[in-house]
C-alpha cells in the first residue's frame, strides 16, 4: 500500500541571476523552473518578486535568503558577474550557466559549469542532477555543528555511511519462507552521547519485490527460518508471524531520492540515546510481495536523530527457496556425484 503524501516543509529556495532580456524567458521557464520543480524546489528571479526596496537591495536580500544560486553567464552580463561575486562572498553555493563556455570569466572556468548551447533540453537535464546535489550540500552545511557518528550492521555486514561508501556492500544469501527478519546493529561511533534515533526509514525502488512488512498477530507455536548467508557465515533466525502484510508506503521528496530510491517506508524501529561506544539491536521484518522470489536490488536505511539525519545504502540479493526445492537440489547434486564417482571406477 502506498500513500502520496505532500511534504510541509518548505521547498528549497533556488534565486536565479540572468539578463533581463525576453530571449531568456523559455530558458528560465522550462529549463531552470522546470528542473526545480523536478526536484522539489521552487525558483524565482527578481522580475517575478514585487517588493518596495531597491533593486540591488531586494538582490542582496535574496541571494542571501536562497539555499542555491543558479547564475546564466551568457553574453557576459556585467551586473550577473557582480551578483554573482557577491553570492560567492557570502559562501553560496552557485550553478553557473552558460550558452558558449567563452562567456565564462577566467577566474571562473575552474569552477563547474553547464554549457547548453541554447537547448533547453540539455539544460534542464544537466540541471536535475546538479540542482539535487547543491541543495543536499545546502542541507548539510547549514546543521548544526555536532559530530554525530554512526554506523550501521545488518545480518553482519557492515553498512558504511553513503558519503564516505567506496561501494556499496551486498547482503546476499537464501531464506525458505516468503518472509523472514534481518538483524540490525546501530553503534555510536562519535566521542559524545547521542540523541534518540526517532524514526528509520528504508528507501526502495517503486518496483520491488521484497518490502518491509508487520504482522497481524504472533502464531502460539512459533516455527523459525533462517537466511543462509553466502559465504558460509551463520544463519539469522526470526519468528515466523501469522498474516505479513507490507507496511504503508509514499512517494519519498525527489530531493530525498537522488539515487532513484522513490518509495519510502517508516520502520517500526526506534533506538534509545546511545554513550560512545553503544550498540543497540532491533529487527527489520521483511516479505516477498506478488509473484516475487528473487530480489537484487539497492536499497537505503536512514536514521534521524533529533539533529541530523544518517543514510545506509547496500545491496539486497536474496532469494526464497523452499524447504522441498533445497533438498531437491541437493538430492541431485549427490546423485551427479555418485554417478562421477562410478565413471571413475569404471576406467580403472
Amino acid at each position: 500500500m502506498e500513500n502520496h503524501i505532500e511534504s510541509t516543509i518548505p521547498k528549497p529556495f533556488v534565486f536565479v541571476l540572468m539578463p533581463f532580456d525576453p530571449k531568456f524567458d523559455d530558458i528560465y521557464k522550462f529549463g531552470i523552473k522546470g528542473a526545480a520543480n523536478e526536484v522539489g524546489a521552487y525558483a524565482e528571479s527578481l522580475d517575478e518578486q514585487i517588493f518596495t526596496e531597491g533593486m540591488l537591495d531586494r538582490i542582496f536580500n535574496q541571494i542571501s535568503k536562497a539555499d542555491v544560486i543558479v547564475a546564466d553567464m551568457t553574453g557576459r552580463n556585467p551586473n550577473v558577474f557582480y551578483e554573482v561575486g557577491y553570492a560567492h562572498a557570502l559562501g553560496k553555493i552557485v550553478l553557473l550557466l552558460t550558452q558558449k563556455t567563452e562567456d565564462i570569466p577566467f577566474d571562473l572556468k575552474h569552477r563547474q559549469h553547464t554549457v547548453y548551447g541554447g537547448s533547453i533540453d540539455t539544460l534542464k537535464s544537466d540541471l536535475v542532477t546538479k540542482l539535487q546535489w547543491a541543495i543536499g550540500e545546502s542541507r548539510r552545511r547549514s546543521r548544526p555543528g555536532v559530530t554525530e557518528r554512526f554506523s550501521i550492521r545488518i545480518l553482519g555486514t557492515i553498512i558504511p555511511r553513503a558519503e564516505v561508501a567506496d561501494e556499496i556492500p551486498e547482503i546476499g544469501g537464501i531464506t525458505h519462507s516468503e518472509n523472514f527478519a534481518l538483524p540490525l546493529h546501530v553503534r555510536n561511533d562519535s566521542s559524545e552521547t547521542t540523541s534518540e534515533i526517532s524514526h528509520v526509514y528504508l528507501f526502495c525502488r517503486d518496483d520491488v519485490g521484497l518490502m518491509p512488512c508487520e504482522y497481524k498477530s504472533v502464531s502460539s507455536f512459533s516455527s523459525w527460518t533462517t537466511v543462509a548467508l553466502v559465504g558460509g557465515a551463520s544463519p539469522a533466525e526470526s519468528p515466523q508471524m501469522v498474516e505479513p502484510r507490507p507496511l504503508v508506503s509514499f512517494t519519498a521528496n525527489p530531493l530525498d531520492a537522488p539515487d532513484g530510491l522513490t518509495k519510502q517506508i517508516r520502520l517500526p524501529i526506534t533506538f534509545p540515546s546511545l554513550p560512545p561506544g553503544a550498540v543497540e539491536e532491533s529487527e527489520i521484518e521483511l516479505m516477498f510481495t506478488g509473484e516475487a522470489s528473487e530480489v537484487n536490488s539497492t536499497y537505503r536505511i536512514r536514521l534521524h536523530s533529533t539533529t541530523q539525519y544518517h543514510d545506509f545504502p547496500f545491496t539486497m540479493r536474496i532469494k526464497y527457496e523452499s524447504k522441498s526445492e533445497t533438498n531437491k537440489s541437493k538430492r541431485q547434486k549427490k546423485s551427479r556425484s555418485t554417478g562421477a564417482k562410478k565413471k571413475k571406477g569404471n576406467k580403472k
